[in-house]
This record gives C-alpha cells, structure tokens and sequence, in this order.
C-alpha cells in the first residue's frame, strides 16, 4: 500500500473507526439537543404544550398514527420520545461522520452538513413520514420549519468535524 492511500479518507475512517463514531454520537446528540429545543419552542409558540416533540417522537417507538391523547400516558411517551430523539441524534450524527472525511474544506463540509440535515428531512419526513408515519406530515406539522430545523441540525454537526478533517488533510498532505 502506498503511503499515500495510508492518509487517504477511507484508510483514516477504517483505522480511527472508533473515535468518528464517537465524535459523530457526541456530534449528533449536542445537535440533537439544540433541535429537540427549537421544537420544543415552536410547538408552544404554535400552542402546543412544550413536551409535544416528545409524543411526537413517541409515535415512532411505537409505530402509532399519532400521540396518545391518554394522560396516564403521556409522561411515559414523553420519556420514551425524548430517549427515541435521543438515539436518533446520536444515529445520524455517526452518519455524518462516516462521510465527514470524504469532505476536502471548511466550506464544503459546512455544505454537506446542511445537505445532509436537508436529507435527513426529505428521507424521515417527506418518504417516511408518507410511508410509515403518517403523523410528521399532518397538517398538525409545519413543514417549514421542519425543513429548516434539519438543516441547523445538519449544520449544528460541522463544528465537531472541522478540526478532525482538517487534521486528515495535513496528514495526507504531508505523506506526498
């Protein structure tokens, strides 16, 4: 193997496997908050109670139509869409960190961050959302948002990266 393709981003993501997982649940979950709070905002600047997000996310644990309306258990759905919102933070922040060192720049990992929130929208929301749950596309969401909130998220994932890609680039830089 050429010392070359010992730098390369590929051969870095197998060798350090470990610690981009790591930086990309880190990555996902702080992210993650900051979403999960943004919604909580908008949920009660639309009315809504601020724990609405969480019986939302609920509904995918679940795999019910819509929140329970029950209120011996509403504080369980609550706890289990904050833990469901939780681990998919954290599942698609090591997403993202699997194609981080495909990223050559600041500007076009910044790009790629905000893509992949964009993807992550159309992908959960607009196809499964059609498909399996049908309650993150009532007219109860607003889409507009939902649409920006992914982008941050995605955005909100690029500061956990830069340091480490740049690094990756030195490296292969220097190895030429």
């Amino acid at each position: 193997m050429a010392s070359s393709d010992a730098a390369s981003p590929a051969r870095a993501l197998v060798v350090r496997l470990g610690d981009w997982i790591a930086r990309g649940a880190f990555a996902g979950l702080a992210a993650g908050l900051v979403f999960l709070l943004a919604e909580m905002g908008w949920a009660t600047r639309a009315g809504l109670p601020g724990v609405a997000p969480m019986l939302d996310m609920s509904t995918i644990f679940h795999g019910t139509d819509m929140p329970t309306k029950d209120p011996m258990l509403i504080p369980a759905d609550v706890v289990i869409g904050f833990i469901t919102h939780l681990n998919l933070s954290m599942a698609f922040g090591i997403g993202f960190a699997m194609l981080a060192p495909l990223f050559r720049n600041v500007l076009i990992l910044t790009v790629a961050g905000v893509a992949y929130g964009i993807a992550l929208y159309l992908f959960n929301i607009q196809f499964l959302g059609n498909v399996l749950f049908e309650w993150f596309t009532s007219p109860m969401i607003d889409q507009s948002f939902q649409l920006f909130i992914h982008a941050v998220y995605g955005l909100l994932l690029v500061p956990f990266f830069v340091g480490a890609v740049a690094r990756l680039r030195e490296s292969a830089a220097e190895t030429r």
